[in-house]
């Protein structure tokens, strides 16, 4: 049973790494993605090594999340979206994680798909924001990863399609 905030964090980060990692072993620019993991790893240790009283995350752990978002927005090829890592802080800041924006699709079929990944992502990391059984982080955050990451590449479709 998760019974602090950070503690929450630390299980959504580690879970993150952990399907981050699974995805690096075939991966091309598996050297960039397993760089990512060892940062989320060191925010894990950041949460857990945090004050069970503790209001806020430490500093460590906000900028271990931040280098991982840069590492990835760096390295494109390593397919992690922007904003990979937003439902971490969430048991924290008692806040939903922001989803994508949406992309305002030129066809009508773009536009449906992005609505309902946008829901389902919504739905999913509420789900890994209320779970209380450590057993479930795992698959809510590999679904939520994934939705962040179709949602990414329909915005992308959409921007190669308004330049065209």
């Amino acid at each position: 049973m998760i019974t602090t905030p950070s503690q929450h964090a630390a299980l959504i980060a580690s879970a993150l790494a952990d399907v981050i990692r699974s995805d690096a072993k075939q991966h091309p620019d598996r050297g960039v993605l397993e760089h990512i993991v060892d940062v989320l790893d060191a925010a894990v240790i950041a949460f857990v090594d945090a004050e069970p009283d503790a209001v806020s995350a430490s500093a460590d752990a906000v900028l271990a999340l931040q280098d991982a978002e840069v590492l990835a927005a760096r390295s494109p090829g390593a397919g992690l979206p922007l904003g990979f890592t937003a439902a971490v802080l969430a048991p924290i800041t008692g806040r939903t994680p922001e989803l994508p924006a949406s992309v305002g699709a030129a066809s009508p079929q773009l536009a449906e798909q992005d609505a309902r990944l946008r829901a389902r992502l919504a739905l999913v990391e509420e789900w890994l924001l209320d779970t209380q059984h450590p057993d479930m982080a795992p698959a809510y955050a590999s679904m939520s990863l994934t939705l962040r990451t179709k949602l990414a590449h329909i915005a992308a479709a959409v921007a190669v399609g308004s330049r065209a």
